[in-house]
């Protein structure tokens, strides 16, 4: 494999470049190849800890921390972009940009990777975790205590919970053993994903969605007014002409791609449509 001359530049630059101070120091240079990561380091870090975002860090639709990461450079993953940033910390996804990952390593840069969060617990042990390696501990146990307050009280027990389902591009949706499903349960809704044996996540199909007459569909589209083929099963006519009329719940791409505080706005605003649709009814 031949390596362009600027990743071999960086890396001499890098080696020679002198010593990085006390050994138990939080890290001055972290790059971030993680778009979730992104958030966390904007959340947790000091700004000028922060060497460089990635690309999606400045797209609106997908960042939620948008304006405060204008601030900051981007990469898009590879090694050359990388390196230039002379890292003393990187942070990956846990599948993404796996050979980026490897060669870094190699190359005795300290590379650590963030789980998917299937759970709030596993949200807030990666918050916790974050919080470690950037050196503040005690940000991250105060913003893990502030949701959790807030998740106490958003959160009861509903009896006859009503119908929601999760259903985007192709059907997509997601069960009760995902995150977004226990945010449906902390809000006091019943996931109809379940009845079809969707554990995790999975596909319902048109004719199973009618079958189910759910009250409402979360829809959380990319980008507004940019729907895809994929993503246009909502104006089925099959279910134009079925009996069935949901209510649509929206919800920014931004709330939903990555964790952090914001999830526990997503369980406030489900929490206030399921008691918006069911006044009157039985609780």
């Amino acid at each position: 494999m031949v390596f362009r001359f600027s990743l071999w530049l960086s890396l001499f630059l890098m080696l020679f470049s002198g010593g990085s101070g006390a050994e138990n120091a939080p890290p001055q240079r972290i790059v971030s190849m993680n778009l979730c990561v992104d958030q966390l380091l904007i959340l947790l870090a000091e700004p000028q800890q922060i060497a460089a975002l990635t690309q999606l860090a400045h797209d609106p639709d997908a960042s939620y921390y948008y304006q405060k990461a204008l601030a900051y450079p981007t990469n898009k993953g590879l090694a050359e972009e990388v390196l230039p940033f002379k890292p003393d910390l990187v942070i990956a996804g846990e599948y993404a940009h796996v050979a980026t990952v490897q060669l870094l390593k190699k190359l005795g840069i300290p590379v650590e990777t963030l789980p998917i969060p299937n759970s709030l617990n596993e949200v807030f042990n990666n918050i916790r975790r974050i919080g470690e390696l950037v050196g503040q501990p005690e940000r991250a146990t105060t913003i893990i205590q502030q949701m959790q307050q807030r998740l106490a009280q958003a959160s009861a027990p509903v009896s006859n919970a009503p119908l929601v389902v999760v259903y985007e591009a192709n059907g997509y949706t997601v069960g009760d053993a995902s995150l977004r499903g226990e945010i449906l349960h902390q809000a006091g809704w019943q996931n109809a994903a379940t009845q079809l044996g969707i554990n995790s996540y999975g596909q319902i199909a048109l004719e199973d969605l009618i079958r189910l007459k759910p009250l409402a569909l979360i829809d959380s589209p990319y980008r507004a007014g940019t729907y895809s083929r994929a993503q246009a099963l909502l104006a089925h006519r099959a279910l134009k002409s079925s009996a069935f009329s949901p209510h649509i719940i929206q919800i920014p791409s931004k709330l939903t791609i990555c964790e952090g505080p914001w999830l526990i706005d997503v369980i406030e605003q489900l929490q206030a449509e399921r008691l918006k649709l069911t006044v009157g009814t039985t609780p």
